[in-house]
C-alpha cells in the first residue's frame, strides 16, 4: 500500500470533494465510485451525482466550508491557514479491500495523523480496472470551542508509519520505503511533457545521474571528493549553502543548467544531512576549504572544454591555405581521419599537408558528422574570401 498527501489548500473544499466524486476530469481511467465512509450532517451525495443531481453535494461542501466561516467569526486573527487536507491510499494492481476494511483503513490512518471525531471528513474509493484506491478529503480545523488546528509537523513519517501498520492489518503488499528507493512522483503535467519531448523529466534524470554517482561512490569507499568527481563525469555539479560557522547546510545539484535542492529531489535521500548520514558519503568538516575547490574545478574544466585549436592546410601545388577550427575535445577527432578526407578532399584533392597555427582572418569550424553537401556549401562560401 502507498500513502500519498497531496498539498494542502486554503478557501473551498468544493475542488477536492467534487473531484472524489468524479465530478471534474480525472487523469486516469474510472471504472467504479464508492463512498467509503463520511461524518458529516449532509447525506451521501454519490447517489444523487449518479442521476446527475448534485444538491446533495453542494450541501456537503458547504458544510465544510461552514467550519472555516465560524472559525473566522470566533477567532480574531489574519494568520492564512489551509484548512483544506487531501490524501490518497493505493493498494497493488490486482489487491483489494472489503468497504467495511477500507472503513477501518481509513479510520486508522486519520487517526494516525491527528484527526479526532471534531474533525470533517469523507472517503471515497476509486476502482481503476484492477487498481483500487481511497482519497480522503479532511478538515483540519476542528469543530471544537477553539477551533484548533490539526498539526502537520512530522506528517509525512507519520504517514509512512500508519500505512505500514494498515499492510501488517490486512496482509497487503508493503510497499518499499522511499529511504530504499530512488523513484519519485511524476506530476500529470511532467507526464504529458515527457511524452510530448520523448524524453524524462528533469528530475528524474539527475535523480539516475545522482544515483549512479553515489554507487559508484560507495563501490569504492570513496568520499565526497570522490562523490564530487563522479557526479562531474555525469556533467551534475553541486552548491552547497553554509552555516554560521562555514559548514555545509544544505544542498543543490546542476544539471543542463537547471538547479533543484536536494530536498525537492528527493527529502529521504539527497539532503546534506541524508547524503552524509544515511548515504554513506563521508565528510571531514576540516576538509572544507579543499572540497570547495573541488567544486570548483568545474569552471576550469568548462574553460578547457572552450578552448580553440586550430589547423593550417596548406597545398604546395596551389598556394592555398585553409584554417579549421577545433575546441580542444574535437582536436582528438583528427584521428578520425575517414571524417576529415572529406573536407580535405573537397578543397586541396591529395596535396596537402597540416599543422597546427593561428589563423588568418577567415577560418572554417569543423562540426563532425556533416555530409558532403554541407562541406560543399561551406567551401563555395570560403572561397568568396581568398
Amino acid at each position: 500500500m502507498i500513502g500519498k498527501i497531496f498539498p494542502k489548500s486554503a478557501g473551498s473544499f468544493k475542488g477536492r470533494i467534487r473531484y472524489i466524486f468524479g465530478c471534474t476530469k480525472h487523469d486516469h481511467e474510472i471504472s467504479g465510485i464508492r463512498t467509503i465512509s463520511f461524518n458529516t450532517m449532509s447525506k451521501d451525495p454519490l447517489p444523487g451525482v449518479f442521476q446527475g443531481n448534485e444538491s446533495e453535494l453542494s450541501e456537503m461542501i458547504r458544510e465544510f466550508d461552514q467550519v472555516e466561516t465560524l472559525r473566522r467569526l470566533s477567532i480574531d486573527s489574519g494568520k492564512l491557514i489551509k484548512p483544506v487536507f487531501h490524501a490518497m491510499l493505493s493498494l497493488r494492481p490486482g489487491e483489494s479491500l472489503t468497504t467495511a476494511q477500507w472503513r477501518t483503513a481509513v479510520q486508522t490512518y486519520l487517526s494516525d495523523l491527528g484527526f479526532d471525531e471534531c474533525c470533517q471528513y469523507v472517503a471515497v474509493m476509486h476502482q481503476d480496472k484492477d487498481h483500487q484506491h481511497v482519497h480522503i478529503v479532511a478538515n483540519r480545523i476542528r469543530l471544537n470551542d477553539e477551533f484548533s488546528m490539526v498539526k502537520d509537523s512530522n506528517e509525512r513519517s507519520t504517514s509512512l508509519d500508519s500505512v505500514s501498520r494498515i499492510e501488517d492489518r490486512f496482509n497487503v503488499q508493503i510497499a518499499p520505503k522511499p529511504k530504499d528507493t530512488w523513484g519519485v512522483s511524476i506530476t500529470h503535467a511532467e507526464l504529458q511533457a515527457s511524452i510530448r519531448d520523448d524524453d524524462l523529466p528533469l528530475k528524474h534524470k539527475m535523480i539516475a545521474k545522482i544515483a549512479g554517482a553515489i554507487e559508484a561512490t560507495n563501490a569504492q569507499d570513496g568520499d565526497i571528493f570522490h562523490f564530487v568527481r563522479a557526479l562531474r563525469k555525469q556533467k551534475v555539479y553541486i552548491h552547497l549553502t553554509l552555516n554560521d560557522e562555514g559548514q555545509p547546510k544544505g544542498i543543490s545539484f546542476e544539471f543542463d543548467g537547471k538547479h533543484i535542492s536536494g530536498r525537492q529531489l528527493k527529502r529521504s535521500r539527497l539532503t546534506w544531512h541524508k547524503l552524509t548520514t544515511q548515504e554513506g558519503i563521508h565528510y571531514d568538516p576540516k576538509t572544507i576549504r579543499e572540497l570547495q575547490v573541488e567544486i570548483a574545478k568545474r569552471d576550469r574544466e568548462k574553460q578547457e572544454t572552450a578552448r580553440f585549436y586550430y589547423y593550417e592546410f596548406s597545398s604546395r601545388g596551389r598556394g592555398k591555405r585553409l584554417y579549421i577550427r577545433y575546441t580542444a575535445k574535437q582536436v582528438e577527432i583528427f584521428k578520425l581521419i575517414e571524417d576529415m578526407l572529406r573536407l580535405l578532399n573537397l578543397f586541396f584533392g591529395e596535396d596537402f599537408k597540416a599543422r597546427l597555427r593561428q589563423p588568418a582572418s577567415y577560418f572554417v569550424e569543423y562540426s563532425p558528422g556533416r555530409g558532403k553537401q554541407y562541406y560543399e556549401g561551406l567551401m563555395s562560401s570560403f572561397s568568396s574570401h581568398l
